[in-house]
């Protein structure tokens, strides 16, 4: 099946190569599986020309020139580059309150990527480990198409929660990364707090992620605004410059290097901010960081396109934190991509639907204002009727964008095809690094007797993108 795919300023296909399923029984005169040829093979730390050969889901051999008498199946990747599947790091799937993707409807868009990585957050009335139970048993009932993990959101960090529950979920669900909040009212954490979850990480040796801004600032923002009527979706990103992401990430870096704990710092959106872990990464402090597509490609400028008095457009680019004011970010968070001040590329793909009563238009069926005039009812089936001329208050707007169907291609369009990364690099922040930062080492290197999770085969031509499904024979 071929689906048409947007075209970048390079134009390019790729192939996918999935062998989680077991191919057919095969010819016993034949060696292997399925044989791809003529690639260039990329790794982290590698790139050369040669053949793999996969056998029973494991790629069973390397060389230069395998016969294609041997293979049941051959794919002639001849000037394509082959490298590992990606690795989503931070997909928030399902995971927080009304996202309107889950596992099932990601397969399509998640074919090209390896394990996802799901957040759940700790509800206020419920166990972390009735949190875990729950979720597992909403995945387990949607089904997937693609392995998939879990982080943990901590927002009730008792005793209970860290001494008896954690360390359950840690070694009963083999879950390796915690997720904290120094934002949101419902999720934000004091120092104290924070201090707290990252001793007993350190302690059970798993990744402590942060989402560093500073909640009593943009509170503090947001109500000024509020004040002079400044409400409409374009000045979301004002009430969050990105001093409130610089900050919320020095305070944290010094409560993390207090007890020596390692920390990964997600969604990094600012120079300023990348500019402070920088900083701390060479002092010798493990300080991890990851960016994602909307920080490379959006601006401030992109929330005011649309901006009029009556026009709700630009709601679609809310998230939090918000793109840089201009491009001068989005040049320092290339130069942090090469450098290695950023660890992992991911998507934080969570994404909300325009027109849907519970996603984007939230932004004005919560805010009085906007709902003055409405007198048709307020339901799904009258969502644009309710949303026609109105500009809503960018502070009910569900913060989040989609990003797994456009992690890899742009970053493999306008990060390795530009020139602003080697062909190593983009292996190394869209599979092995994060591969080895949460979840396994099995990705590091494409060798005999790793497992064939998947391989992306990219053929670059001039032609329209096409994506190519996965090649599976039932």
């Amino acid at each position: 099946m071929i689906l048409p795919f947007s075209p970048p300023c390079h134009p390019y296909s790729f192939l996918l190569l999935h062998s989680q399923e077991p191919l057919p029984p095969n010819n016993m005169s034949k060696q292997f599986d399925l044989v791809v040829k003529n690639g260039i093979v990329v790794t982290s730390g590698d790139t050369g020309k040669l053949d793999i050969a996969i056998k029973d889901g494991k790629i069973a051999h390397l060389a230069a020139n395998i016969s294609e008498d041997l293979a049941e199946k051959v794919i002639d990747a001849e000037g394509a580059y082959v490298m590992p599947g990606g690795v989503d790091a931070h997909a928030p799937v399902g995971g927080l309150g009304n996202v309107r993707t889950t596992l099932r409807p990601a397969r399509v868009r998640r074919s090209a990527e390896g394990p996802p990585r799901l957040s759940r957050s700790n509800r206020w009335e419920e166990s972390l480990l009735q949190v875990v139970e729950n979720y597992d048993a909403r995945a387990k009932a949607t089904g997937s198409y693609c392995d998939y993990a879990y982080h943990v959101i901590i927002t009730r960090p008792e005793l209970e929660t860290l001494k008896v529950e954690l360390p359950v979920i840690v070694g009963k669900w083999g879950i390796t990364s915690c997720k904290l909040f120094m934002t949101y009212a419902a999720l934000q954490l004091r120092d104290n707090e924070l201090l707290d979850v990252m001793y007993e990480a350190r302690r059970l040796a798993i990744t402590t992620m942060i989402h560093a801004e500073n909640g009593d600032l943009i509170s503090w923002l947001t109500d000024k605004l509020e004040e002079r009527g400044m409400v409409e979706p374009r000045y979301h990103a004002e009430s969050r410059p990105p001093v409130v992401e610089m900050e919320a990430t020095s305070r944290a870096i010094v409560l993390a290097e207090m007890i020596q704990n390692p920390v990964l710092f997600v969604h990094v959106g600012s120079a300023s901010a990348a500019e402070v872990i920088r900083n701390a990464q060479t002092r010798g402090f493990p300080v991890f960081a990851e960016t994602c597509p909307q920080y490379l490609h959006l601006t401030w400028e992109d929330l005011k396109k649309f901006h009029s008095p009556q026009c709700f457009e630009n709601s679609k680019m809310i998230c939090s934190p918000p793109p840089g004011p201009d491009d001068s970010d989005q040049e320092a968070l290339w130069t942090g991509l090469r450098n290695g001040t950023f660890t992992i590329y991911s998507s934080d793909h969570c994404p909300f639907r325009y027109g849907d009563i519970d996603g984007k238009a939230l932004g004005i069926v919560q805010h009085e204002e906007s709902m003055q005039s409405v007198t048709c009812p307020v339901d799904q089936d009258h969502v644009h009727e309710v949303m026609h001329g109105k500009s809503g208050h960018f502070k009910y707007i569900p913060n989040g964008c989609p990003g797994i169907e456009t992690r890899l291609p742009l970053l493999f369009n306008y990060g390795l095809l530009e020139g602003r990364i080697t062909p190593e690099r983009f292996v190394e922040l869209t599979s092995t690094a994060p591969a080895k930062l949460v979840i396994f080492d099995l990705l590091q290197f494409l060798n005999s007797r790793t497992d064939a999770l998947m391989l992306i085969v990219w053929v670059i031509s001039s032609k329209r993108c096409t994506l190519a499904w996965p090649l599976r024979r039932r």
